[in-house]
């Protein structure tokens, strides 16, 4: 009965707030722009314009939004905005590069179309969905705002004048951020044609791209694979056919599917494999969509995975999300419904939060911020409840300002629903309600000395068992202006309780440098706070620290850096702990632009032991890369670790290595060997790599084999383990 009343609150909450939306004013619509679409000539031989406005140009450079148009020739009227350009035309700007002979321009309709030529898309006009150029050539190209069309053409990525491979088309269609469709296509390599299709399709969509060709491989998990990635038309939406063939888990089967229809748009994703080797049924997928709903945003995502072999094969783990949101001159409106739910070796548990948020603005004195969260959490185990709880938490603030000071009056509520069971609870602080006012010393007396104060009264209960405590505060903060050696401030804080406690706490900062040489210094830090008294709210609960530190930067010269850090815990005595903190010591050297070599090690100063010693050096090149760093523990005499990454060029050759190696000392093995050879074949690559990270959950051990087209993004393992972390291990400091 309680959640139908809560349920029931929300509901007319919600009614209330669209009530305020639909008495707003409705929102002063922009008038359309009246600057017109126009050509602007910058340089001309000749140039005859009549009383009619036709023009005739000889010799021609003009402009337009942005695009830098040359011509022999032109010949148009202006008021129309209808040109047409003759002789070696070129149109360059907006990541498009064409020429041809003859161009056909209409600038109040945004197209262009040119005659016997080629245009190439370069990755900024592809929105960088592609790494390199699309070059289209043929008969007849033409475009209009964020599209490309090709008639009885040639597309290739390949930029020599004669390229390795283009796909011969009867027409081709490019949409930015969707999709390049050929018609009609033939694949042509080397000069040979190799085989034909009806249709080629493209997704430009980097959600969508996994590459237009196979990958073969060979893994502990899979065995033995095909994996493919093919894309295809749907309607006027392009989307991506997946189909993996494994020798141990069997046939995978799934598609990525982009769409936007009658002003919805969205992304769905779906992934079937029957796994015959662990004799499961794995299914991943994945929703986005987004539309205007009675004007409102609407925004729906979920997520599902279910027997991945990829994590756990007995977990299933699904999350939903509904949004609906708008704005107005003068606040916003959202509501948000999530749901959660994850389940493994007969444990299972759910989360859900329904949420309104309303944020409403009065001029520049004053706001209103509120907002309502419904929560519930449940666990299970062997199908019996072990946890269960359910609230409902309000909060509000109102808050405004004038000449003196600046307030907020807030309110925080937090409702327990039901009944409870398990040891699970949800924390919070409840302010019923908290009244604070704050202002500086300029707003109160005309001069700029740093001072910040603030008072508040109010009244609080921390969950899920607190008392009801009133509390007085008064807080004043001082950061006066620093120069350039010396900088401090300082915090004095007093509190009241309801319950006869006192509290105040000193707080203190001060930074001091003194600069020297090549951007050299030396600084040191001392850090200051202490409580005195007691307060019954834990939520004002404060350590205590009593720190000095020192530390030096110093350039010897232009290649060589030394630095030092350490500090002292002046009360580390009076708690029974060591004071000195640890003495880090590093040498830097680079005597050029290449290479780098670092040495760091770390004293402990309270039992005179070195720590550790790392030395790390990187090379940085056009064909050679290289990060090698390894970790020596002196107290147990041995390399704890060592980790190489190699990326070179072999000699002048188009064959590239890369490798990463990550070496575990105290257990003698190594945890992450992956080696990946790569031929270039200028706009193709041809690749093996070799992957083992045997540190995680299941076998990681594959080789794969790929041939691709180098434009075209790719998912790359190499340098990730099991988890995603990535196998490089950073060597300190660089400047």
């Amino acid at each position: 009965m309680r959640r139908i009343i809560v349920a029931g609150v929300l509901v007319m909450m919600s009614a209330w707030a669209f009530a305020q939306l639909a008495d707003q004013p409705p929102e002063p619509t922009q008038p359309a722009s009246p600057r017109r679409e126009k050509l602007e000539v910058e340089r001309f031989g000749t140039l005859f314009l009549d009383a009619q406005n036709n023009l005739l140009a000889t010799d021609i450079l003009a402009h337009w939004r942005q695009y830098t148009i040359r011509a022999e020739s032109v010949e148009g009227n202006t008021d129309r905005g209808e040109y047409l350009f003759k002789g070696q035309v070129l149109l360059e700007g907006g990541g498009l590069n064409a020429r041809g002979e003859m161009l056909s321009l209409n600038v109040r309709r945004r197209s262009w179309q040119m005659e016997g030529g080629r245009a190439d898309l370069l990755p900024e006009f592809l929105r960088y969905q592609l790494r390199d150029a699309v070059r289209l050539s043929g008969r007849q190209l033409q475009g209009e705002q964020q599209e490309a069309k090709l008639q009885r053409g040639e597309v290739t990525t390949c930029s020599l004048e004669h390229p390795h491979y283009h796909f011969s088309a009867g027409n081709v269609d490019v949409v930015v951020d969707r999709r390049l469709v050929a018609r009609d296509v033939s694949l042509v390599a080397l000069g040979k044609k190799l085989f034909s299709l009806p249709a080629l399709v493209v997704p430009l969509d980097r959600r969508l791209s996994r590459g237009t060709l196979p990958q073969v491989g060979q893994s502990v998990e899979e065995g033995y694979y095909i994996k493919t990635a093919l894309g295809y038309l749907w309607g006027d939406n392009a989307g991506t056919a997946r189909i993996d063939l494994m020798q141990k888990k069997g046939i995978g089967l799934g598609i990525d599917q982009q769409y936007l229809w009658k002003g919805a748009a969205g992304l769905l994703s779906l992934y079937y494999l029957n796994d015959r080797n662990r004799g499961t049924r794995s299914v991943t997928a994945q929703l986005r969509h987004e539309q205007n709903l009675l004007g409102f945003n609407a925004r729906l995502t979920g997520d599902l995975r279910s027997g991945s072999y990829l994590y756990y094969s007995d977990t299933r783990a699904s999350s939903w999300q509904i949004s609906l949101s708008r704005a107005w001159s003068t606040g916003n409106l959202a509501i948000l419904s999530r749901l959660s739910q994850q389940s493994s070796a007969g444990y299972s548990s759910d989360t859900s939060t329904t949420t309104l948020r309303w944020n409403q603005r009065w001029g520049t004195r004053a706001s209103l911020t509120f907002s309502t969260d419904l929560s519930r959490f449940r666990s299970l185990s062997g199908g019996t409840v072990t946890s269960e709880r359910e609230q409902l938490a309000t909060q509000a603030m109102l808050s405004g300002t004038s000449a003196l000071f600046d307030w907020n009056l807030s309110f925080n509520r937090i409702v327990p629903i039901g009944g409870e069971t398990g040891s699970f609870y949800f924390g919070g602080l409840e302010k019923t309600p908290e009244l604070l006012l704050s202002t500086t010393d300029r707003r109160l007396f005309g001069k700029d000395m740093g001072l910040r104060l603030d008072l508040g009264l109010g009244s609080f209960r921390e969950l899920p068992q607190g008392q009801s405590i009133g509390r007085i505060l008064f807080e004043a903060r001082w950061n006066p202006p620093s120069g350039n050696a010396l900088s401090y401030s300082g915090l004095f804080r007093q509190v009241f309780t309801s319950d006869g406690t006192a509290q105040y706490v000193l707080q203190s900062n001060a930074d001091w440098q003194v600069r020297f040489g090549q951007n050299s210094r030396w600084y040191a830090n001392y850090r200051y706070l202490r409580p005195y008294g007691f307060t019954p709210l834990r939520t004002e609960y404060t350590g205590t620290t009593n720190f000095a530190s020192a530390g030096l930067e110093w350039n010897l010269s232009r290649a060589l850096s030394l630095r030092g850090y350490t500090g002292y815990d002046l009360f580390a005595r009076q708690r029974g702990s060591r004071p000195w903190q640890p003495l880090n010591v590093s040498l830097m050297w680079q005597p050029n632009s290449m290479w780098q070599m670092s040495v760091q090690s770390t004293l402990n100063l309270n039992e005179g032991q070195w720590n550790y010693l790392r030395a790390y050096v990187r090379a940085r090149s056009e064909r050679f890369s290289m990060n090698l760093n390894g970790v020596y523990d002196p107290i147990r005499h041995r390399w704890a670790s060592a980790n190489l990454w190699l990326d070179t060029q072999i000699f002048k050759t188009p064959l590239r290595v890369q490798t990463y190696l990550t070496y575990n000392g105290y257990v003698n093995r190594f945890e992450g060997r992956q080696l990946l050879l790569t031929w270039d074949l200028h706009c193709w690559e041809l690749s093996v790599g070799y992957i083992d990270n045997p540190l995680g959950f299941r076998a990681d051990r594959e080789v794969v084999f790929r041939l691709r087209i180098k434009a075209f993004p790719e998912v790359q393992r190499l340098g990730v383990g099991q988890f995603g972390q990535l196998l490089e291990t950073p060597g300190g400091w660089a400047y």
